[in-house]
């Protein structure tokens, strides 16, 4: 957990709409965006031509097939990027043509091929954790453009970087706040030729839904912003937010049904959701703690309802530590924290998924960060009557 949770926002909607979002999962996805970022193969990676943004656009929207010789074709991006193992593998049979655009504002973003399968690419994909080779995967190529006629800006720009954008594959009947590809191990590589972006998006191998439905999403911002599409839980269906003020492009990606499979696909959902499970320091169930220290054990049996004095009790406040906190506009708080023994913490919250309604006080949702298993920390935040929130740190007294 150190040196983690560098993020900019908290995913915002839960497994089904009955159930409060659940921060610490989020969390962990989170965690898990971060773990990809210190990879061999970051998930922002960047090469010498790159241009890491998109734009932020009002709402006006159109959707069009355009012709294919305004762009590079799939092979040719992966040319461009020394991938020479996967221009081949946009050359054979499998690979799929799309050419498809659809408009927002003075934005177009453009759907040019996919192609899924193993060992397809020369560079190697480690596991984030384990180091483990993941080799079955699905490379997704976009392009996106102003439709003024102005160049996206290159490296060298001022303003590049300043408006990034997030492209993924969504399973039709899966959250997508919680599986997209992010969790899905993801990755994507991209540069600016002719003044159009181009992007090489990989995740696992999604074809095992291929006898479903299938999304791209292309989203304003660096992570999946659930403002932007909607999720019917009832139906799996994934939608766009006709009110969204930016870019939530949503493409139907059509792969052969043929190559679907079913029991490969509930394995790989249980897996995900196995590792989303573990991935993170969140004790406040009794499953997880189980696998945890006694010690941790005794902790976890009744922090949720730990009064501030009791906490007092059991652990000493590091007062130097303490924050007021105000939250934005959006409903957010941010911190960021340092201390020797403990690492850097940075974290951005959305309030109400660790507060109820009106709640006044310190919130029932409290974190352990036990990661080198000899100091036990905790964190709390509480909600004053001005609405600002204090966040308070403790180093828990082992006996």
């Amino acid at each position: 957990m150190k040196n983690d949770k560098n993020l900019e926002q908290l995913l915002q909607q839960a497994l089904s709409p009955d159930e409060e979002p659940d921060y610490w999962l989020n969390q962990k996805i989170l965690r898990k965006a971060k773990e990809r970022e210190m990879m061999n193969k970051p998930y922002k990676k960047k090469i010498s031509v790159a241009a890491i943004s998109t734009a932020i656009v009002l709402s006006i929207s159109s959707l069009t097939v355009v012709a294919a010789w305004k762009y590079l074709t799939p092979d040719k991006v992966a040319e461009e990027i020394k991938d020479q193992g996967l221009a081949a593998a946009f050359q054979g049979q499998d690979a799929i043509s799309i050419n498809e655009s659809q408009e927002y504002g003075n934005y177009k973003i453009t759907l040019l091929g996919i192609v899924s399968g193993k060992n397809l690419s020369q560079y190697v994909n480690s596991d984030d954790t384990a180091g483990n080779i993941r080799d079955d995967r699905t490379y997704v190529v976009t392009a996106i453009e102003n439709m003024d006629g102005s160049p996206r800006p290159g490296t060298s720009d001022d303003n590049y970087g300043e408006d990034p954008f997030f492209v993924s594959p969504l399973i039709k009947g899966q959250n997508p706040s919680f599986f997209n590809a992010i969790t899905m191990s993801g990755g994507y590589s991209e540069f600016v030729q002719d003044g159009i972006q181009y992007r090489i998006t990989e995740t696992d191998n999604v074809e095992v839904f291929a006898d479903g439905t299938l999304y791209l999403c292309v989203n304003s911002g660096t992570f999946y912003d659930s403002n932007a599409y909607q999720f019917e839980e009832s139906t799996g269906e994934i939608t766009r937010n006709e009110s969204y003020e930016g870019v939530n492009a949503l493409f139907q990606l059509p792969l052969d049904a043929t190559k679907g499979d079913r029991e490969k696909a509930e394995a790989y959902i249980e897996q995900l959701e196995k590792e989303l499970s573990g991935a993170g320091d969140d004790f406040s169930d009794e499953n997880s703690a189980e696998q945890d220290s006694d010690e941790i054990k005794l902790i976890t049996k009744g922090i949720k309802d730990w009064t501030e004095k009791e906490l007092e009790q059991r652990a000493k406040l590091l007062e130097d530590l303490t924050q007021t906190l105000t939250v934005d506009e959006k409903g957010y708080i941010t911190y960021s924290y340092q201390k020797d023994g403990m690492g850097s913490f940075e974290g951005t919250i959305l309030v109400e998924s660790i507060f109820e309604e009106g709640q006044v006080g310190m919130s029932k949702s409290k974190q352990i960060i036990n990661e080198d298993e000899k100091e036990v920390y905790i964190e709390t935040f509480t909600r004053e009557e001005d609405g600002t929130i204090t966040l308070k740190v403790y180093q828990y007294q082992k006996d």
